[in-house]
């Protein structure tokens, strides 16, 4: 019996061990997937318990107008097999729009790490082509990426590489500069402080360097605002819409 339950935390020190040792990026993946894992569970089980006459509302209500809208988009794209990508397209969506605003909670945002960015290539690489194979045959796949000619089966082949490795890149590119720009503004505000604490002597040397930094805050709250909120939910939101537009033209007739 000791040695299972030696076993046992030699299994959970180790799982901790390499848990910790990963980048903060991976880390912000592994919360964000959990905490709406457990979320979604819920408020999946509590929508499960309600009867046709119940009048959802709260976070009941908000999901159940999130899923319908989703739904009705989904429709305008896929004719026919929109119900099986509805699910996995919503948690792509939810988890960039919670991870591309993850800095506002004080995580690194996972889409900054070039692993995390790559991995979503990989995502929608093997989403688009595996969906293709397995809802068409793989002889109208190859027919499909034959066309107008078969001479173009090679482009067309790097084309569906390339589309999905720039999409990750994409999100990357964009959550990278955005920390990039609020270092700069938060440097440049330090820069300015110190220039007017050696610009003015004594007291008002450090009342002018306490103005500078507080308006400083200020800027800082605005380029957060900016990068974190507006820019983070619109990459999630563009990034679902391309997927959504590949899946559906891969698929579709």
């Amino acid at each position: 019996m000791s040695e299972i339950i030696t076993s046992i935390n030699e299994a959970f020190t180790a799982v901790l061990d390499g848990y910790i040792g990963l980048s903060s990026g991976l880390k912000g993946s592994l919360i964000i997937t959990s905490f709406l894992m457990i979320t979604t569970t819920m408020i999946g089980l509590k929508v499960k318990k309600m009867e046709l006459s119940d009048v959802p509302s709260g976070i009941t209500l908000m999901t159940v107008n999130f899923v319908d809208g989703i739904n009705d988009m989904l429709k305008g794209f896929f004719k026919v097999h929109w119900r099986k990508f509805a699910p996995y397209l919503m948690t792509i969506l939810l988890f960039l729009a919670f991870a591309n605003t993850a800095s506002l909670i004080g995580f690194t945002a996972p889409l900054s790490n070039i692993s995390v960015a790559l991995g979503f290539s990989l995502l929608a690489f093997l989403s688009i082509q595996f969906s293709a194979l397995f809802i068409k045959s793989p002889k109208q796949r190859m027919k499909d990426l034959a066309e107008p000619h078969p001479a173009f089966l090679v482009i067309n082949l790097v084309g569906e590489m390339s589309t999905p490795f720039a999409m990750g890149l994409r999100l990357f590119g964009n959550l990278l500069s955005g920390g990039i720009m609020a270092l700069m503004v938060f440097g440049a505000v330090d820069i300015a402080a110190d220039a007017m604490v050696d610009l003015f002597s004594g007291l008002l040397g450090d009342v002018a360097g306490g103005v500078v930094r507080f308006i400083g805050v200020g800027i800082g709250v605005f380029i957060h605002a900016i990068f974190d909120i507006f820019f983070g939910l619109v990459q999630a939101y563009v990034y679902f819409m391309l997927l959504t537009i590949f899946l559906s033209m891969a698929v579709e007739d």
